[in-house]
């Protein structure tokens, strides 16, 4: 594609009207002035487009041509023209390499605004794709950019989504950093949008690192900020997320009166939400040990989310696991988390993969099923290296380490040592 000078615009438009210069001239514009606009050595500014523009429709007019005459496409810079056109490109594009074609133009006419654009419209493409550290790499470009163009308005919603990428990938505490960037930004440009996401994945985020406090404060805040009729889903997660903190501080009571409370806020009986709430009130009632109860609610949770929300059914088929494995039914158990699992599996979701691999190992080590316990390890371990665990991989192959000692496998107890000091030594060596 190539842009052309407002002087080469002013010349290709006089040849295909077949005009003369001297057809342009007048008593305020010489052919002097037109030759050297044509080419290139004097300005064009908006009173002499116009005028020019005038003579060009006139001609038109008179040669029947239609021809729609735009004084801003005259004034346009090449430059100009270039960031116009690729913007529209970008726009349209959804495919990975119409979006990486666009990036490649803008890499060429050096186009920064539209290489920050189509980086922020790659990471969107990774991040629905679930290749969140593809997408964390392409929101981090795009925020370079901005930056450097000194161009911050953008950077709130781009500071968020590097944080749900982080989040995604397990990773809380890098999370918690780029969440807090997000509502720096969104509250300096009075974002109200960007502020209430980033309240609720701070909380979320703290509660993960078991900062418990600092959770129910963004929550609060959160809630503060929403509308109930306008976010309701958030307004459900937000309380749902009130009742895990209180959980955590092992204040089940309050977890029950605040679920009980939330379903007078639903009209639609098949609503996805309440698949939490049914979820969560089974784990409450785990706690307090009326097995009944818990798996009344959980039957209810495993009803709601295999009709209408199978991405999470998985999250229930796991967590009821709990409730076979606390009345030592451990055969139930694993047939509960293994069907999780293969949901899991199916839906990439990558959390219940991890959760549900750790108590399966934790119910083969109380059952000493040292066979399927290494099986599990070796799964635990492609899992975490998928998102780059260091800490919690080298803690696996210490355990592997372990087992095969049992077994008296010297070599392969060896080999699995081995691999967790070469691990340890290169975490060591990259942090320096």
């Amino acid at each position: 594609m190539k842009f052309i000078t407002p002087g080469e615009k002013i010349k290709e438009t006089r040849r295909y009207l077949k005009m003369k210069q001297g057809d342009l001239q007048d008593k305020e514009l010489s052919r002097g002035l037109i030759s050297m606009i044509e080419i290139g050595k004097r300005t064009l500014n908006k009173d002499v487009a116009t005028n020019i523009i005038q003579k060009f429709s006139k001609r038109a007019d008179e040669l029947g041509i239609k021809l729609e005459l735009d004084v801003d496409y005259f004034l346009r810079t090449p430059n100009e023209d270039a960031e116009l056109y690729y913007l529209k490109k970008l726009k349209y594009a959804t495919s990975l390499d119409d979006i990486q074609s666009v990036l490649d133009m803008a890499d060429k006419f050096n186009l920064l605004n539209i290489s920050a654009k189509a980086y922020s419209k790659l990471g969107d493409y990774f991040l629905d794709s679930q290749e969140y550290q593809n997408a964390f790499t392409n929101y981090t470009n795009s925020v370079n950019i901005y930056k450097e163009l000194n161009e911050n308005t953008a950077l709130a919603y781009l500071y968020w989504k590097t944080g749900l990428c982080k989040a995604l990938l397990l990773d809380y505490t890098e999370a918690i950093l780029y969440f807090n960037f997000s509502k720096k930004y969104s509250l300096l440009y009075k974002d109200i949008r960007i502020q209430k996401s980033s309240f609720y994945n701070l909380a979320k985020c703290y509660k993960k690192v078991n900062n418990i406090s600092l959770s129910l404060e963004n929550i609060n805040i959160f809630l503060s900020l929403c509308n109930k009729n306008e976010d309701f889903n958030y307004y459900i997660y937000a309380n749902i997320l009130k009742a895990n903190c209180y959980e955590i501080e092992g204040n089940i009571d309050a977890v029950i009166t605040l679920y009980t409370s939330l379903f007078s806020e639903f009209c639609d009986d098949n609503s996805p939400l309440l698949g939490y709430i049914y979820n969560n009130l089974g784990l409450a009632y785990l706690h307090k040990c009326d097995f009944e109860k818990s798996e009344k609610y959980f039957q209810i949770a495993e009803k709601i989310r295999n009709e209408v929300d199978k991405p999470l059914l998985s999250q229930t088929l796991i967590e009821k696991a709990n409730l076979f494995v606390k009345q030592g039914m451990y055969s139930d158990a694993i047939i509960s988390i293994k069907l999780g699992l293969c949901n899991a599996q199916i839906h990439k979701n990558f959390e219940d993969l991890l959760k549900g691999n750790y108590m399966l190992a934790d119910i083969y080590i109380t059952t000493n099923d040292h066979s399927n316990l290494k099986i599990t390890y070796f799964i635990i371990c492609d899992l975490l290296k998928e998102i780059n665990n260091i800490s919690e991989l080298i803690c696996i192959y210490n355990k592997l380490s372990i087992l095969y000692l049992d077994e008296n496998n010297i070599s392969k107890a060896k080999e699995f040592l081995l691999m967790s000091v070469n691990l340890y030594g290169n975490s060591l060596k990259y942090s320096l």
